[in-house]
């Protein structure tokens, strides 16, 4: 019945759908903010799937994007949103994402039947069991949006099904930020500031993790030697916190992830794998935009 491969050791385990016996998934650690971890890719791509996290790539690093998508998608789900994929919300991340179909229940199911019920689709309780009603609603929908009319609440139903309804919050959100913005430009105070500060121009220069006497360890605990391929910038963090993801011209997307003795103000160190690569790079003056 499920479509979708499992996701690996720290996440791993079979969806709580249907009533059947199934091994719960295994969180060994919990994925948490500021870790890198290869079901990191996962996560982001599920949360990606259900409109979740707005990259348009994984990393493999938990920076605020990806914890603001997974405190959304427990707010959503009614978990916790504590922001950390612990045992939980890693089995209801993985019901998200599976075909959904008759038979089938828990918390993936009660998220489509409030969809279904603010459609005016599903009217009975939202109970988390698939049964005849949520497959006739499910149906109506299709047939209504020209989808493919099998009753399973499949990748390409949700999609539409869940994008319809972020469409209309994100409506309303681009509403608020407009009266907001008339009504603080009305009272006199400059709106354009906030903006203009997300973005600065900062001497850079780089670094690598072989030169003698480094650990290759950055201030955070990120072991470069061990991922080579990681963006990572050493900042003063009285300038851009530690964590923070950011874009810089020249580099790409990377995270705050290291500090330096000579990196004060808006001066920023782009790491590099190669010390040919840091020599050539030199000191250059950079746009360095604040994407948290």
């Amino acid at each position: 019945m499920f479509k979708k491969v499992a996701l690996t050791a720290a996440v791993a385990g079979s969806a709580v759908l249907a009533p059947a016996a199934t091994q719960a998934a295994d969180v060994e650690t919990p994925l948490k903010k500021n870790m890198w971890h290869d079901d990191i890719h996962t996560v982001q791509q599920d949360l990606k799937e259900l409109g979740f996290f707005d990259y348009d790539k994984t990393t493999g690093y938990y920076g605020d994007i990806t914890h603001k998508g997974v405190k959304g998608f427990q707010q959503e789900y009614g978990l916790d949103p504590t922001g950390t994929i612990d045992q939980e919300t890693a089995d209801v991340l993985k019901e998200a994402t599976e075909m959904i179909e008759r038979g089938d229940r828990g918390k993936a199911v009660e998220h489509l039947q409030e969809h279904l019920t603010e459609l005016k689709l599903y009217d009975y309780k939202v109970d988390g069991i698939f049964g005849p009603l949520t497959e006739k609603a499910v149906t109506e929908y299709q047939e209504k949006n020209d989808l493919q009319v099998d009753g399973i609440a499949g990748p390409q139903t949700k999609t539409a099904l869940f994008e319809l309804k972020q469409a209309a919050q994100q409506g309303s959100e681009v509403a608020a930020a407009e009266k907001e913005t008339t009504e603080t430009n009305d009272s006199g105070q400059a709106s354009a500031d906030d903006e203009e500060q997300k973005t600065l121009t900062m001497e850079a220069t780089a670094y690598t993790a072989n030169c003698d006497g480094c650990s290759g360890v950055t201030a955070t605990g990120i072991d470069l030697n061990a991922n080579p391929d990681q963006k990572i910038v050493a900042v003063d963090p009285d300038v851009i916190p530690l964590g923070t993801e950011v874009y810089v011209e020249g580099y790409g997307r990377a995270v705050a992830g290291d500090t330096g003795g000579a990196i004060d103000g808006n001066k920023i160190d782009l790491y590099m794998q190669s010390e040919e690569d840091a020599t050539s790079f030199g000191k250059q003056q950079v746009e360095v935009t604040i994407l948290d």
